[in-house]
């Protein structure tokens, strides 16, 4: 089986439950790979994982990534793997901190 990557796709986004987190936009790193038997437009997948952070201003990154699970299984019928991590670079001094999720339908 291909699958389909995306590494480290960073943009900036509202997210996370800390008052200032809420306030201005942080950066943020997504991966993401893709198992489907259909064409998977990565570009496109891009711009979607961005405006819905845009748009859904997630409190946590868990939520996040249930939520991409969740949209991107409906959307690609054919989906049998799902991965994606979602870390963020500015929130410890040391580290980058985040969540992933695997699934396989």
């Amino acid at each position: 089986m291909i699958k389909i990557l995306i590494e480290k796709l960073e943009f900036g986004a509202i997210i996370g439950t800390l008052d200032f987190e809420r306030k201005r936009e942080q950066r943020v790193w997504v991966w993401a790979k893709f198992g489907a038997e259909e064409f998977i437009d990565y570009a496109r997948v891009c711009e979607y994982i961005k405006a819905e952070f845009r748009e859904k201003k997630f409190r946590l990154v868990e939520d996040a990534l249930k939520y991409f699970a969740q949209e991107f299984h409906s959307k690609f019928r054919s989906m049998d793997y799902f991965y994606m991590k979602i870390l963020k670079p500015e929130i410890l001094q040391d580290a980058s901190v985040g969540a992933e999720i695997e699934i396989k339908f």
